[in-house]
């Protein structure tokens, strides 16, 4: 498995927020076992780094079936996209702490459970 480096996020340095409402989430991912395909994305906050994976999960969707046009899938479709990723990990910001927080594979499906969830009601 590759090794992810913690970045450093200066919250001085950030647009002028809330302290209380600063948030920041970087979803690191690599789909397959090529280190090529290692990139990152960068979000702010968690629901839309929770809303990038669910895109991410569409497009490929699209990719595959390109003649439909309506596709249906539930969370357990999901997760299994997210299960065959070679690796994937976000690192969220800890407003409190001050500092950035790892989250791996079963955290990352709580809190897109709980995002989906918060979305249907």
């Amino acid at each position: 498995k590759a090794t992810v480096s913690v970045l450093y996020w200066d919250a001085k340095n950030t647009k002028k927020k809330d302290s209380k409402k600063m948030s920041h989430s970087i979803l690191m991912y690599q789909p397959t076992a090529q280190l090529s395909s290692r990139t990152y994305s960068d979000y702010e906050t968690l629901g839309e780094a929770m809303q990038g994976l669910c895109s991410m999960f569409q497009t490929r969707l699209k990719q595959e079936n390109p003649a439909m046009h309506e596709i249906t899938y539930d969370i357990k479709d999901l997760f299994k996209f997210l299960e065959s990723f070679d690796d994937l990990s976000l690192m969220h910001f800890n407003s409190s702490r001050k500092s950035y927080e790892p989250m791996g594979l079963v955290q990352i499906e709580q809190a897109l459970y709980k995002h989906l969830t918060q979305q249907a009601n």
